[in-house]
């Protein structure tokens, strides 16, 4: 066998180790192409053509009444925020997932009127409910479902009528507080 011949038989495995190697370099470089680009690209949200939006009052005359009156009778004792999402106060706790989610779905789109929050724990403490005088069933069972998960989280729950003409002092008692001190 000439030499030509013993370079080229012992260069075989070499190039073909060689060969495996490169591409082994290029499906690894592949893989993490993909797996870089495969993740989900979210587009940026826009607005469609001919849809609008214009700002709107977060509480009614009457809830901005009673919001500063509760404000008056709770004084620095509470924070008191307006239109809260009922799931922002509790933490659900379940083995099951399936299960959980149910749960949040129930209570995604409620929302509690006032709610009285300790400003030392951050802890909501009583959420207030403003009764309107014709509810329908819906409404009955929607309230239902918050008293029970408010029951349930240890948070006290207080009915007041829209149509009530309260004072902050009676505010005061309504709410299980002391009056204010002039």
């Amino acid at each position: 066998m000439s030499t030509l011949g013993q370079i080229s038989a012992t260069m075989i495995p070499r190039v073909e180790a060689i060969l495996i190697g490169v591409g082994a370099v290029i499906a690894l470089a592949l893989v993490w192409v993909v797996r870089r680009t495969g993740r989900v690209q979210v587009a940026a949200f826009t607005i469609p053509p001919g849809v609008s939006f214009t700002a709107q009052p977060l509480l009614t005359e009457a809830e901005a009444f009673l919001y500063n009156l509760i404000r008056l009778a709770v004084q620095d004792r509470f924070l008191v925020f307006a239109q809260v999402p009922l799931w922002s106060l509790v933490e659900i706790a379940s083995e099951d997932r399936k299960t959980r989610s149910a749960i949040l779905g129930k209570l995604a789109l409620k929302r509690l009127d006032f709610v009285l929050v300790h400003p030392g724990t951050r802890m909501a403490v009583k959420v207030v409910k403003l009764d309107e005088p014709l509810s329908s069933p819906q409404r009955r069972d929607r309230d239902r479902l918050v008293e029970q998960v408010l029951q349930a989280a240890g948070i006290a729950f207080i009915r007041l009528k829209t149509q009530g003409a309260y004072t902050v002092p009676a505010l005061s008692n309504l709410l299980g507080l002391d009056p204010p001190e002039s």
